[in-house]
């Protein structure tokens, strides 16, 4: 999502960024430069759960852990599966000629929402009939308590994110505003405006940087709530890491190899979802990693 460009303005020194962070209690999530501390040797699974023609994105992985729902091509246009992981078959839930983005699931594990040119709809988790929920500048997130959509609007001429009908946060013009994610506490919205991944208080106030400016695929929360499962790197190659909330800790680097893996997604029981993406970037499968620990 693009919002008219402005002149360039000065930023607000990192120290003072931060000491606002720590007075509203948002901040610690500090990436620095040198990111080299690498995750001891563990027992790791890594099953691919997709094997298709193409590229599959975006996995969301249901809260129950039982479905893990990605974008694929289906006659021409990028269309919303669902995997399921009891018995392993992958079925096409929605059909209508026009791109379909960014799966998120219900609370509850019975609905999916997703975004199209202009509006963010929900539709159940075994397909049918797609109602809309509100138009949208791009992909949203439900709370997990299932109470609030958070998505990027437009407001008397002003692009805005918001939580129901409470506006959260004026946006910034001149920026791309993406990947919505509420914390696993509900009381935070992160999200990335260009190659920033930004946090906000759910309640509203200005919203903290929580990386340095890096080149990213996607990110999710921890699901304890103890920092960033970040995709960075490349292109062509993009690892996933993870940065923790506590300030003097470094940063874990998670993956490693010729394979990039994006667009993270993590279940309440640990297991993690990626797209794996081959190096020349012409195709990727999802795949899922159980037991990993940062």
């Amino acid at each position: 999502m693009d919002v008219p460009k402005t002149p360039n303005r000065s930023r607000v020194p990192w120290a003072l960024a931060l000491a606002v962070g720590l007075a509203s209690g948002l901040a610690g999530y500090v990436v620095h430069a040198a990111l080299v501390k690498r995750i001891p040797k563990q027992v790791v699974e890594v099953q691919r759960l997709t094997d298709m023609v193409g590229p599959e994105e975006t996995p969301a992985i249901s809260p129950d852990g039982k479905s893990v729902a990605f974008v694929a091509a289906s006659g021409g246009r990028k269309q919303i599966w669902v995997e399921r992981l009891t018995d392993g078959g992958s079925r096409v839930i929605t059909k209508d000629d026009v791109d379909h983005e960014a799966p998120r699931w219900s609370p509850d594990s019975s609905n999916l929402i997703y975004f199209t040119p202009g509006a963010i709809w929900e539709i159940p988790d075994a397909g049918g009939e797609a109602h809309k929920l509100v138009d949208a500048l791009a992909p949203g997130d439900l709370s997990h308590d299932g109470r609030n959509l958070a998505f990027f609007r437009l407001r008397d001429g002003t692009a805005e994110l918001a939580a129901g009908d409470r506006t959260i946060v004026k946006l910034a013009p001149g920026s791309a505003y993406s990947n919505l994610r509420w914390s696993p506490d509900d009381k935070k919205i992160a999200y990335l405006q260009d190659a920033k991944i930004m946090v906000v208080s759910a309640s509203g106030g200005d919203p903290v940087q929580a990386a340095q400016d890096l080149t990213l695929q996607g990110f999710a929360w921890a699901p304890d709530n103890s920092g960033l499962i970040i995709s960075s790197g490349g292109p062509p190659v993009f690892n996933l890491w993870f940065v923790p909330r506590i300030e003097n800790r470094s940063p874990l680097q998670l993956t490693f190899g010729e394979l990039s893996y994006e667009s993270p997604d993590i279940s309440a029981g640990g297991n993690l979802v990626v797209s794996r993406r081959s190096l020349d970037g012409r195709d990727s499968d999802i795949v899922m990693f159980s037991g990993l620990k940062w």
